[in-house]
Parts: structure tokens; C-alpha cells; sequence
């Protein structure tokens, strides 16, 4: 029998590249810097781990996410992001084993 994990993708952004992101999802509520955002992701990160969430750093880079949206016939969009960090997730906690 195998044992079930849970776990959640926050999508993590590097600081190069979070102004783009910012423009590829204009319609997201963003910090107005990436250091605000990295203090707040951080807190938030730590926060689920307290919780007992297991929770994973899915670095995203904003043309992977683009390609990854236009490949999977998804709108690029809040959502979009989400289901992207958990499918990093995913993939990381199945190269686990």
C-alpha cells in the first residue's frame, strides 16, 4: 500500500526575472519589489511549514511558465501559476522514491 503525501507548490520567483513575471500577470496582486515579495513568500513558506504542510520552492521562471501555459492549452492567469508551482511540486516529491 502506498502512503500518500501532500504536499503544495508555492511558485518562486528569482529576482531577475520577477518584473517580467509582473507583466506577464498584470491582474496578480504583486509586492512592488521582489525583496517585499521574497520577506512575504519567505513568512508564508515557513507559516505552512509550521502548519505541517509540506510545502516546495517550485522555481518559475516567467517564459518556462509561458511555454508551460500555451503547452498545456492553459490561459495564462493566477490559476495557471498555482496548478505550475504544483506540478513542480509533484514532479519533485515523484523523484523522491
Amino acid at each position: 500500500m502506498q502512503q500518500s503525501v501532500q504536499a503544495i507548490g508555492m511558485a518562486w520567483f528569482e529576482e531577475d526575472d520577477y518584473e517580467a513575471f509582473r507583466s506577464v500577470l498584470p491582474d496578480r496582486n504583486w509586492h512592488a519589489t521582489f525583496g517585499e515579495w521574497e520577506a512575504a513568500a519567505n513568512k508564508g513558506f515557513e507559516r505552512l511549514k509550521h502548519q505541517g504542510v509540506r510545502a516546495i520552492k517550485a522555481k518559475a521562471r516567467s517564459a518556462d511558465f509561458v511555454a508551460w501555459c500555451r503547452h498545456t492549452g492553459r490561459d495564462v492567469n493566477t490559476q495557471a501559476l498555482l496548478d505550475f508551482a504544483n506540478e513542480a511540486a509533484y514532479r519533485e516529491i515523484v523523484g523522491d522514491h
